[in-house]
């Protein structure tokens, strides 16, 4: 149940980041989005907006983590979707394209966040994946990219051709 609130709360906290930055004048065509990803078919989806990364999940996060550290934003929470980041070897997450020139504390509280809920569910539950259920996996977090793609574009207007394609 906490976990539950952690994520209510974080998710309270992205859309005020995400309103802070775009501050309601910037539109998303004027704005460029980075996808990082260890999905081949997000990456295969979105080419010009991904930066692939070849680590398993947690390492995705720990990713995140060092482009926060550098000044980027988080645009998508990090533990989207139903499924446990112990059970998925993929995911993706959406961060500002270019960095701030700081920190900003709240994409950190919810990206170290994040990395504690992963280390605290224990170690990954597959050894192997049979092909079909791995498929399910990458279409799962395909799925979330889509509908975080599609929400970011209704809410900030859609023409950057990186997130709109």
């Amino acid at each position: 149940m906490a976990a539950l609130c952690v994520f209510v709360a974080a998710r309270f906290k992205l859309r005020a980041i995400m309103s802070r930055m775009i501050g309601g004048a910037m539109s998303l065509s004027s704005y460029y989005y980075t996808i990082v990803t260890n999905n081949p078919e997000v990456a295969s989806r979105w080419p010009e907006a991904t930066e692939w990364v070849d680590v398993g999940a947690r390492g995705v996060l720990v990713h995140v983590r060092g482009l926060v550290h550098l000044g980027h934003r988080l645009l998508t929470h990090p533990l989207a979707g139903s499924v446990k980041p112990n059970e998925s070897p993929y995911r993706s997450v959406i961060v500002s394209h270019n960095p701030d020139t700081t920190i900003d504390l709240d994409s950190l509280r919810i990206i170290e966040g994040a990395l504690a809920v992963v280390d605290r569910l224990g170690p990954l539950r597959y050894c192997t994946i049979p092909p079909r259920v791995d498929a399910d996996y990458r279409l799962i977090d395909r799925t979330l990219m889509e509908s975080a793609i599609e929400s970011l574009r209704a809410q900030y207007g859609c023409g950057a051709r990186e997130i709109c394609t």
